[in-house]
């Protein structure tokens, strides 16, 4: 189980690094155009690639924390349930 959890972290160190590389290369400005900004916004590339990436990975996170603890209220209560129909020794 250890290994699993380092080579799970080597992974993660590894795509976090190759993300860096990626967004040092690309030191460009950029026109923004969303709906709350100013037509006229720029912004590094770099910069509206880690915001991407950090508000993807949020909404992940808690789409994922949201459906866990769901089904740990599930499990519990299923589990009340079995040790109310199963007779206590």
């Amino acid at each position: 189980m250890k290994i699993k959890g380092l080579l799970l972290l080597l992974f993660i160190l590894i795509v976090l690094l190759i993300g860096g590389f990626i967004g040092a290369q690309n030191s460009h400005m950029v026109q923004v155009n969303y709906l709350i900004s100013d037509p006229s916004a720029q912004a590094k590339m770099s910069y509206i690639l880690a915001i991407s990436f950090g508000c993807g990975f949020l909404f992940c996170f808690i789409l994922y924390t949201v459906y866990a603890i769901r089904l740990k209220l599930r499990l519990a209560l299923a589990e009340r349930k079995l040790q109310k129909l199963t007779p206590s020794k």
